[in-house]
């Protein structure tokens, strides 16, 4: 991620960079009560468990795709030994660890054979009231204090979990006061509280006081001089939502890149924008060091290139050149000149500038994506009026349907190239761009020969298959499309296990192998299942009417596999007579 920092002294003065890493901290902030030990109707497990269960998966996951995400946990209201004014520290905010990981899993596993209980590790106690100023205050100095070898949080949130909707500061105006202070406080430290208020059809949720508590502290005021609300959402959730909101909240803003977009260079008039990475691809396995052992001490190695000649093995890296081949001459060119020709598309290190504009039916399509899309807002800490140049393009771009279209490179050290700026749709849930790379000529390549169906579209058989096709998805639940993008990647998933149940010492379950143990980690498999299962019902059915799925499903393959079998053999009798 990279923030900007810039030096306003006119055109010749290009804007600078200053990068730094993402570095998450999220603090789950637990409220005991009576409901919390509870089953609710809507979900077959304790509260507490399902929020704890959810801290884990929450810890692996940011293994995953974040490894240096700080964690930490609290209760409030908690008698449990060893806790201040009712808050009991159960995990400190530290980054992803083997020891916090173990600690919780060992819990979960006392908890799931019944060693342990809830209320014995987490005791309520009703006469004991937590003062919510004194949380915060602890939660803040959490995210500020300084832990050797670790770096600063710069992205921080709390998760606040509470069923509580009149807590003893609702009464009190003084401490009302006080504590919408102390959540200024979090706001200038850039802290985000994010509630989790569970609530429920026999008793809900009464949000008015932490609506009003956090507002006034997460309120921004606009260029207007007025104030506009950009804080938490503070309706309630249902019990059984927990672990869904909560996995989809921890999730960051990854920026790949901010640069100006240049509106028009002979004015100087420009914006500035960040470009959001909206699709990642995580790797199993690609993320690893590698050690050697000293002293019975495990040491990284640092590792250093040399050039050998081929010959006599003498080192010649101090004399190797790069050099750039051009029919049969080799052309060396220096960093410098390198550079030179860098600074001849612009004098910025990374820019966007506005070509035109086009409509999007004619310059956006689906074969001419060949890179990851990046979704662009304003920035309006460089260059102030961004957000108000940009809403503007913005509503007129959608307005008549088109794209703008831009040249310039996103990094220092990349190419320049053509790119599409395109607002989103109306059933886009961000407003915004999505800035979409063009090939060029050189780089678009020929599609490669299909077989030619004609005679098959044409006939009754393909009609038929049509209609049989059409019957078959009637039968099932289609309204929303197959989106790979909702279903976690098995393969990562495997990988990351077997790490995980090493460190931890988890037992190996002898039917991990099972259908059923399989379709809990691949959710691909539980929707085919779930369709193939259907199947297998109406097959089974001794009822005419629940028996046509399973009728037509046989028809369609019976259909398929005719004309298959008869492009295979006119295939096959082509190929022998041109032999």
């Amino acid at each position: 991620m990279k923030d900007m920092a810039v030096d306003n002294q006119g055109k010749d003065s290009a804007p600078r960079y200053k990068k730094f890493e993402v570095h998450e901290g999220i603090i789950f902030c637990v409220e005991l009560s009576e409901a919390m030990f509870k089953e609710p109707s809507d979900l077959n497990k304790v509260q507490l468990l399902e929020i704890l269960e959810t801290l884990l998966e929450v810890m692996t996951q940011a293994i995953m795709t974040l490894p240096g995400t700080g964690i930490g946990c609290f209760f409030f209201q908690c008698s449990r030994e060893g806790a201040k004014g009712g808050i009991y520290e159960f995990l400190p905010l530290l980054d992803v660890n083997a020891r916090s990981m173990k600690k919780l899993n060992d819990l979960l596993d006392d908890l799931k054979m019944n060693v342990t209980s809830m209320s014995e590790q987490f005791p309520f106690d009703t006469t004991q009231s937590s003062s919510l100023e004194t949380l915060f205050i602890l939660l803040q100095e959490q995210f500020l204090r300084n832990v050797s070898g670790q770096k600063a949080y710069n992205n921080k949130k709390i998760f606040l979990f509470t069923d509580n909707d009149h807590p003893r500061e609702s009464s009190d105006h003084e401490v009302r006061k006080r504590l919408r202070k102390v959540i200024d406080d979090l706001d200038d430290s850039f802290i985000n509280i994010t509630p989790f208020f569970v609530g429920s059809k026999e008793r809900p949720f009464d949000q008015s006081f932490y609506s009003d508590i956090l507002k006034l502290g997460a309120r921004n005021k606009t260029m207007d001089g007025l104030h506009k609300y950009d804080g938490p959402n503070t309706n309630p959730i249902s019990a059984k939502l927990i672990k869904t909101r909560a996995l989809r909240k921890k999730e960051i803003k990854r920026v790949r890149f901010q640069c100006p977009l240049i509106l028009n260079e002979a004015s100087d008039f420009q914006v500035s924008i960040k470009g959001y990475t909206t699709i990642s691809h995580e790797r199993a396995g690609s993320k690893y060091k590698q050690v050697y052992d000293h002293d019975g001490l495990q040491k990284e190695i640092l590792s250093h290139r040399k050039y050998l000649d081929a010959n006599t093995g003498e080192d010649v890296t101090p004399r190797v050149v790069k050099v750039f081949k051009f029919a049969e001459v080799d052309i060396e060119l220096s960093e410098d000149e390198m550079a030179r020709m860098n600074r001849d598309y612009s004098s910025y290190e990374s820019f966007l500038r506005l070509i035109g504009f086009r409509d999007t039916q004619r310059c956006v399509f689906y074969y001419n994506n060949i890179s990851n899309s990046s979704f662009v807002v304003p920035d309006d800490s460089v260059f102030e009026g961004s957000i108000k140049t940009m809403a503007s393009l913005f509503r007129k771009l959608r307005e008549k349907q088109k794209s703008a279209v831009v040249w310039g490179k996103l990094k220092n050290n990349s190419n320049p190239s053509l790119y599409t700026l395109t607002p989103s749709n109306l059933s886009d849930h961000n407003e915004g761009f999505y800035l979409t790379r063009i090939p060029f000529l050189d780089e678009v390549r020929k599609f490669p020969p299909t077989n030619f169906h004609g005679s098959l579209s044409g006939n009754k058989t393909f009609e038929q298959m049509c209609k049989i096709t059409e019957t078959l998805i009637s039968f099932f639940s289609l309204r929303h499309s197959y989106k790979p993008s909702d279903f976690r990647n098995p393969t990562l998933q495997k990988h990351f296990e077997l790490l995980h149940d090493y460190l931890l010492q988890v037992e190996i379950d002898p039917a991990s192998g099972s259908k059923e143990n399989l379709l809990k980690k691949d959710d691909t498999l539980v929707k085919l299942h779930q369709v193939r299962a259907k199947i297998l019902e109406s097959a089974e059915s001794d009822d005419p009417t629940q028996a046509r799925l399973s009728n037509y499903v046989k028809a369609w393959n019976s259909m398929y596999n005719r004309e298959f079998n008869g492009d295979t053999e006119s295939e096959n009798a082509a190929k022998k007579s041109k032999k």
